[in-house]
């Protein structure tokens, strides 16, 4: 069965410098040739190192598969500078870059500002897309404009919506090229998931079809399966979060974990965001909520562990899968990533 990857570039690499830059520009050149559809990275300060920077790298490194930012938010990047950014990248991939926008995490909370809404999430794609097609538009009120819009390759980059509940669902079928769900891999979930940006697309009068739907999997790459599991640990600590932080209802929560994902989410420590060591992963475990965290979010175990998850999760309906690379060190994750594009990618890229 075919499978599209995306593969997220750039965690525990901090900031890059010397012998780093080759090696990660190294990443990128092997996920291209693995058959990665697309390449993306965080865009985050608070983790470390400038976004825009890694992803320059990554255009010059990848000669064939998309380049671009996943997530970014409307926040910490004013909609003039993200489509100058969008127009920089897309001339230095010849017409490959994309956008995945969120309402802001880590890089907004250590900053003081609450998350974006829906309608200024909404405000923001509308602004950035205006001054890619026409030079200029409006963003909360104030005009925006721009010079160079007649340069551009593209009069509009793709901008895909990450989505984790309903409502953002709804609004990514309605105006997204794509939607990024981080809902989770079970069936239910995946069913439900595609139902709603559907929803959302009809309501819009647009073709559902027209509407990119990839899914997040929190990933884990090793030899050893039980290793492979207890690394995902603190990334999906962090989704675990994050996507029940605005509530839980229609979000297909057990009964029965309600309460103690209500008392995670109420008690999850930003500072130690995604932190192996930190606090968010032992907390989970003590309230009994890992095993459940795993099996929603994780693709995590051997090479022939992906394999089998993979193929069930296309099963569900789940073809286009975001995952990361395994490993705490650039050297760590060039072995990992030689796993997945040596031993899992050739049996679901044609």
């Amino acid at each position: 069965m075919r499978v599209a990857f995306g593969i997220s570039l750039g965690s525990s690499v901090g900031l890059l410098g010397g012998a780093d830059t080759q090696k990660f520009m190294e990443l990128v050149k092997m996920a291209d040739g693995y058959g990665a559809t697309a390449i993306g990275t965080y865009d985050s300060a608070f983790l470390g190192g400038d976004a825009y920077v890694r992803a320059s790298l990554m255009a010059l490194a990848a000669p064939r598969a998309a380049i671009g930012l996943r997530p970014s938010n409307p926040l910490t990047r004013e909609p003039q500078v993200m489509a100058s950014f969008l127009a920089s990248l897309d001339s230095l991939t010849a017409g490959r870059a994309f956008l995945d926008i969120a309402s802001g995490d880590s890089a907004v909370f250590n900053i003081g500002y609450p998350a974006a809404s829906r309608a200024r999430i909404e405000d923001y794609v509308t602004c950035v897309r205006g001054l890619l097609a026409r030079g200029e538009a409006t963003y909360q009120g104030r005009p925006q404009r721009v010079r160079w819009a007649a340069e551009a390759v593209r009069p509009r980059v793709p901008i895909s919506i990450c989505a984790e509940g309903p409502r953002m669902l709804h609004l990514g079928g309605r105006i997204g090229d794509g939607v990024i769900a981080g809902t989770g891999l079970l069936p239910e979930v995946i069913r439900d998931t595609i139902a709603r940006v559907h929803a959302g697309a009809r309501q819009a009068g647009r073709d559902p079809a027209d509407v990119d739907i990839w899914f997040t999997a929190r990933s884990s790459l090793h030899e050893d399966r039980a290793r492979a599991v207890d690394n995902v640990k603190a990334s999906v600590s962090s989704i675990l979060n994050h996507a029940m932080r605005f509530g839980l209802d229609g979000k297909h929560v057990p009964d029965d974990l309600r309460a103690k994902i209500q008392d995670y989410v109420d008690g999850y420590e930003l500072y130690d965001h995604v932190l192996h060591a930190g606090k968010n992963p032992t907390r989970m475990t003590d309230l009994g909520l890992t095993d459940y965290a795993i099996d929603r979010w994780a693709l995590a175990g051997a090479p022939r562990d992906w394999i089998a998850r993979i193929e069930q999760l296309a099963e569900r309906g789940a073809t286009k899968l975001w995952v990361g690379v395994s490993g705490r060190d650039l050297d760590s994750q060039l072995h990992s990533l030689r796993m997945m594009g040596e031993q899992i990618m050739p049996r679901f890229v044609a």
